[in-house]
């Protein structure tokens, strides 16, 4: 907080809120969590509290909900449910206040902003010693501390609701982690945001696709996205998709048991991982390069900001549909498996169709493909072949999906590639 004024006043609103609660201890531990919450928030010193909140969030430019003629307001409220769920009540019950608890409300209220960071869980035991720079990423294990560090309210973060799932908690899972500049403070979603945005996989946006996309290109297993959270230090987390690792028992001689995060195929020794990591070293630099397209002017320019959006575009549905395909690469649901096909093949496309396309897709990806990945005519045949009949596969799929929608009148007149 600075000295201004207003920020001043929201201090002392807090501290006066906190001796009412002091006063009316011995009746605070008789009233259940509920009933406590719809009081706390009605008392007049919450309320100046959230009203010297207003007043020094707007000061520090901080958290706007629509415009002050329209009824906005600045900065947090201490409402029903955030009062329960960052362990306010059980602050309040207490007979000495945690150290710096009234900064970190007075923080997570008001502000002043700070920068937000993306935080995704990888389905991958990788046993890494410290962070590794991966495309601008940290590739780390974040401790139980270091998750601390960031919960909301960390002064009395012991007493609220965990925002991370078991695994992340319980250590040893690899993350990516960076500061956002696109990230903007706010309360976290009333709806679970990562059911909705799994409706969208082969499309979705994935912001760490960069180190994902070198990691399963270093090594065999497939390596996707467990969760993804964005975080507000000290503010707010929120797990925007995915469900996080499972935990799963573990016994080292039958008699001992313990849970470790059940990790999916992609499980490497030591000498492993400084492989993958010698690998991304080298190739980091190289495809950051291939992203900065907007230095250039002209031809080149277009040119290579057309190849970093195929890029891009390919690498998103090859990582989106990671999650649909069992630990050997099979399909989960065999139902799936068409559709699945027609986005690989869809993702293909995008990396080996460069010029202006013509519709001959089909032997132009097939034969591209062959002479890139195949070693000797055999294998070439072989994969011109698969990828032939993969191309029918998505025609089949095309032409059902074209035919619902122009039943629904929503198709144009003609198919074309996606």
């Amino acid at each position: 907080m600075t000295d201004s004024s207003t920020e001043l006043a929201l201090m002392p609103a807090i501290s006066a809120m906190l001796v009412r609660a002091e006063s009316a201890r011995d009746q605070l531990a008789a009233i259940d969590d509920n009933e406590l919450a719809r009081q706390v928030a009605t008392w007049p010193e919450t309320r100046a509290v959230n009203d010297a909140a207003g007043t020094a969030a707007s000061a520090n430019g901080y958290l706007q909900y629509g415009n002050d003629e329209a009824g906005g307001h600045w900065g947090r409220r201490l409402t029903r449910q955030n009062i329960r769920s960052l362990g306010v009540l059980d602050v309040l019950r207490r007979p000495e206040v945690p150290d710096r608890f009234a900064d970190d409300l007075a923080a997570y209220l008001a502000g002043p902003p700070i920068p937000s960071e993306r935080l995704v869980v990888i389905d991958a035991d990788l046993p890494i010693q410290e962070s590794h720079e991966v495309c601008g990423w940290q590739l780390t294990q974040p401790t139980a501390v270091d998750l601390e560090a960031v919960t909301p309210l960390p002064s009395s973060n012991r007493f609220a609701a965990d925002p991370w799932d078991p695994a992340l908690r319980l250590g040893g899972c690899c993350v990516l982690r960076r500061v956002s500049d696109d990230l903007e403070a706010r309360n976290p979603s009333i709806w679970g945001t990562e059911i909705l945005r799994s409706l969208f996989e082969p499309e979705l946006v994935i912001p760490a696709w960069e180190p994902l996309l070198l990691i399963n290109l270093a090594q065999a297993e497939r390596v996707i996205v467990a969760a993804e959270y964005v975080i507000e230090p000290g503010r707010m987390v929120e797990r925007v998709r995915g469900t996080g690792l499972d935990l799963v028992p573990a016994t080292s001689d039958g008699i001992d048991e313990w849970e470790e995060p059940g990790w999916g195929p992609c499980r490497l020794t030591e000498e492993e991982v400084a492989d993958v990591l010698a690998f991304t070293d080298v190739m980091s630099p190289l495809l950051q390069r291939w992203q900065t397209w907007e230095s250039l002017t002209g031809a080149p320019r277009r040119f290579a900001k057309k190849s970093a959006e195929r890029l891009q575009r390919s690498a998103h549905r090859f990582l989106a549909l990671g999650p649909r395909l069992g630990t050997d690469g099979d399909v989960l649901y065999e139902r799936d498996r068409a559709e699945i096909i027609f986005w690989y093949t869809s993702a293909l496309e995008n990396l080996m169709i460069t010029e202006s396309p013509d519709g001959d897709f089909s032997r132009k990806v097939s034969q591209r493909t062959a002479i890139l990945i195949g070693t000797d005519d055999e294998e070439r045949l072989e994969i011109r072949r698969a990828i032939t009949h993969a191309y029918g596969i998505r025609s089949k799929v095309a032409t059902a999906t074209c035919h619902r929608r122009r039943t629904s009148r929503r198709c144009p007149n003609s198919c074309t590639a996606i």
